[in-house]
């Protein structure tokens, strides 16, 4: 196994069969907090989490990697220097658990057909090359195993026994289980006519209204059942509308009408008082008001 030199890249057979040493060290670095994986489009459809190679590096060079490499039941191998993180790569990319990316910037996502850039997830393309470049990135074909994966099919397998076996269960829990199934239905029912009576609203706001508008507009999206009936700010939207079309009959109130202020004919009569020095006080009285004093 030979790592890759230099940063013109390096092509990679791969295996199909994963070593306890790839697993062991996959099973360490996945989700550790030292690589602060983020989550990106591969060729802007799927997810998948990826990483810098500088993360990488420091990750594998820790001193929580060396204490839990002393630790003979974790199955880490000793890793030293730099040159031993790249032979670490070249075995995870063999393992194919680990896949060269190339990050895409905006003009490239607009260049391919079909493809729209996220704001939230940025867009992945499948790299022919490994790179050793700090700044390379690679992304995760390792998931984790679930370690209550057995708990869950222990649960599974018995919820599949308790449904065969439910002629056997006791009045008391069938009557539990008629309750709960009618309430199921209920909420079905009430999903229907829902969706009739936001049909028909819709409906009669696209005569009466130029604007038509939705009840609930993400009813049918995919989402979650709460965020399926939160949209307020559309109910505010239609009231809003409502009283608009109910003002427009009534007349308007007329603005009184301000008289314009008279612009001074004199340059002196435009001087402010606070302005005026004592010796042109006299002055102003004069030609304003004709006094003499």
């Amino acid at each position: 196994m030979s790592a890759p030199q230099g940063n013109g890249g390096v092509q990679i057979q791969v295996s199909e069969q994963r070593t306890p040493v790839a697993i062991s060290i996959a099973n360490y670095l996945y989700q550790n907090p030292i690589m602060k994986q983020r989550t990106g489009l591969l060729n802007n459809t799927t997810d998948i989490d990826f990483f810098r190679y500088k993360r990488f590096e420091r990750a594998l060079l820790s001193d929580d990697y060396k204490n839990k490499q002393q630790n003979p039941k974790n199955g880490l191998i000793p890793i030293n220097d730099a040159v031993e993180v790249q032979k670490v790569l070249v075995m995870l990319i063999q393992n194919q658990m680990l896949l060269p990316l190339n990050k895409l910037h905006y003009a490239d996502i607009k260049a391919v057909k079909g493809w729209k850039p996220n704001k939230q997830k940025p867009t992945l393309k499948r790299s022919d090359k490994a790179v050793i470049d700090p700044d390379a990135y690679y992304g995760w074909l390792y998931q984790k195993p679930n370690p209550f994966i057995l708990l869950y099919s222990i649960l599974a397998i018995a919820g599949v026994f308790a449904v065969i076996l439910f002629p056997l269960w006791p009045r008391i829990m069938k009557r539990g289980v008629w309750y709960l199934s009618m309430a199921a239905l209920g909420l079905i029912g009430l999903f229907f006519a829902t969706a009739i009576v936001r049909l028909i609203i819709y409906i009669i706001s696209l005569v009466a209204f130029p604007k038509p508008f939705w009840l609930f507009p993400n009813l049918f999206e995919d989402c979650g059942v709460l965020e399926s009936f939160q949209p307020l700010k559309e109910a505010r939207r239609v009231m809003k509308m409502m009283k608009h079309f109910s003002q427009l009959n009534q007349p308007r109130p007329m603005k009184p009408s301000v008289p314009r202020p008279v612009p001074l004919s004199s340059k002196r009569e435009r001087l402010p008082w606070k302005k005026l020095k004592s010796k042109n006080v006299y002055k102003f009285l004069y030609y304003k008001f004709n006094l003499q004093i």
